[in-house]
């Protein structure tokens, strides 16, 4: 049975609706449709400069791989040695008569020679040069009448002139004395520590002398009056110091220096043929005794502690003096060398150290006044200890792991983009001696972790030849599925970490790298694609 009428009545609403949807869209949308898109991330290459810094590695003409590093473990200066605190010393003057006595102007009516003597510990210092420092002279005058005061230091000078300081002092009482002062820098002036007869020490001939001024007239002065003269010293820093430094112990805190050498790197390795040299560098004009009571090989990450086992350990280290050249010196240089014939020094590296903790005590002229007062020091003196590593590297890896960051190639934007769920894959081209289990997260710039993708798998190991090198690389592809959430993550963070735990394919023998060896990544990602989609 024909019904024409509701036909025509189905096709006047489906018009309708489409002339309604066409006056509502206001703009055209381009067609949308899905592809299959195999997208380029990112590349990089991992080398044995990811394992160690360039900077610490020696290459051989055969292209074998060393690690030189050198760590300072202790640093002993001038100030252990030798320390001049801030002092003041004071002269008082009086009349030895109840007087009155009167002076004409232009009279002087003291003039002492006298002594400055510097408490200086056990040291017996003959001279003494300055590199900073500062002198002030302060004089109290309860004295009527106006008066000069001169002081003088005949042992202290510079370019052969004599440290002097003048000072004109006004009228005073003893209720109200008038005070004057004055300050001078002492920086290059050199210090006859023999005092005025040139056989003494820590003593310095001083002058001081007081006259009535010839601008005013006559002063009478009595018993009563008085003036007193307050010498200080700030701030003085030696440059040069010469004497005998006395026989002492000097104790060092326990302390710690830091080692960057295994910095990023985590896991086991078992080194072969690892050799270290302690150098010790004296740069005073002494000779030193050393008592190492431990240098430890800490790994903070792990809490493993490993104390080093060698005779500079178990008893006193001796150290020669350096050499007075007149104006600088020579260090003397003493070395000790750690191998694994003498010391545990393997297992000391072994443990992937990120410090060294050291205590000693030092005594220093440990056989008494041997120099016969030719002990010296400069500014620059220092007694320096340092440990230089050489680690070939021929080694075992057990879980040796490397992180890589590297930025990835993404078309669109954070706000919008086309890609949505996928496939990461990776590629492998390892000429490295390891097997790897590598792992991927989606970090921000910051380093902070928005995604773990987790373990993708193994990377095969390089193929070795019968000398135990790599004689080809070998290629392998591990893959992880990515949510649209995880491609979000992608785009916002902008980054993947790759981690990269090393293993050696032969656990019984030490492998030998070579500068050339190196692992090719590719990250790609087999992606839904949406056409139009970067809205």
């Amino acid at each position: 049975m024909i019904r024409p009428c509701r036909t025509v009545s189905r096709l006047a609403v489906m018009v309708a609706w489409a002339a309604l949807l066409t006056a509502c869209r206001k703009e055209p949308r381009p067609a949308q449709w899905d592809l299959d898109l195999l997208a380029p991330l990112a590349t990089t290459i991992l080398t044995i400069g990811d394992i160690v810094p360039d900077s610490l590695l020696s290459t051989d003409d055969a292209g074998n791989v060393s690690i030189l590093y050198t760590a300072e473990l202790f640093t002993l200066s001038l100030d252990t040695i030798l320390t001049a605190p801030d002092t003041s010393f004071q002269y008082a003057y009086a009349l030895p008569v109840p007087g009155p006595v009167n002076f004409p102007p232009g009279t002087t009516f003291e003039a002492s020679q006298d002594v400055t003597r510097f408490e200086l510990e056990d040291l017996q210092l003959t001279r003494l040069d300055i590199r900073s420092g500062t002198v002030e002279m302060r004089i109290a005058n309860s004295m009527p009448g106006h008066i000069n005061g001169d002081f003088s230091l005949p042992g202290a000078t510079s370019g052969g002139n004599p440290f002097n300081i003048q000072l004109a002092l006004q009228p005073g009482t003893p209720d109200a004395p008038s005070i004057a002062s004055a300050s001078r820098d002492l920086s290059g002036y050199s210090l006859d520590l023999r005092g005025p007869f040139f056989d003494d020490v820590n003593t310095l001939a001083t002058s001081l002398a007081y006259a009535s001024s010839p601008d005013y007239g006559e002063i009478s002065i009595t018993g009563q009056d008085s003036l007193l003269a307050t010498v200080s010293y700030f701030g003085i820093v030696p440059q040069y110091a010469t004497g005998y430094f006395g026989m002492r112990d000097i104790a060092v805190d326990p302390a710690s220096t830091p080692l960057d050498l295994f910095e990023g790197i985590s896991g086991t390795l078992d080194l072969d043929e690892v050799t270290a040299t302690l150098r010790i560098r004296n740069g005073i004009g002494v000779d030193v005794r050393a008592n190492i009571e431990y240098l430890r090989s800490v790994n903070s990450g792990t809490g493993n502690s490993v104390d080093l086992q060698n005779a500079i350990t178990t008893g006193p280290v001796n150290i020669d003096r350096a050499l007075d050249l007149g104006g600088s010196f020579q260090s003397a240089e003493n070395t000790f060398t750690l191998s694994q014939g003498n010391s545990n020094i393997e297992a000391f590296l072994e443990n992937l150290p990120d410090q060294i903790e050291y205590a000693l005590g030092i005594t220093i002229d440990p056989l008494g006044n041997i120099s016969n007062g030719h002990d010296f020091l400069y500014y620059e003196s220092k007694l320096t200890a340092e440990m230089q590593v050489d680690v070939p590297l021929r080694l075992i890896a057990t879980n040796l792991t490397l992180q890589r960051t590297v930025a990835v190639d993404l078309p669109g934007s954070t706000d919008g983009h086309a890609l949505q769920s996928g496939v990461l894959h990776l590629f492998a081209d390892n000429g490295f001696p390891f097997s790897a289990a590598i792992g991927i997260d989606i970090v921000d710039v910051n380093g902070q972790v928005l995604s773990m993708l987790g373990p993708l798998g193994t990377v095969a190991s390089a193929t070795l030849g019968a000398d135990g090198l790599v004689n080809a690389p070998v290629s392998s592809r591990l893959d992880v599925e990515l949510s649209q959430e995880q491609v979000d993550q992608l785009y916002i963070g902008g980054n993947i970490r790759i981690t990269a735990t090393f293993n050696t394919a032969d656990q019984v023998q030490h492998v030998q790298i070579l500068d050339s060896y190196s692992m090719g990544l590719q990250v790609t990602m087999d992606a839904n694609y949406v056409v139009n989609g970067d809205q």
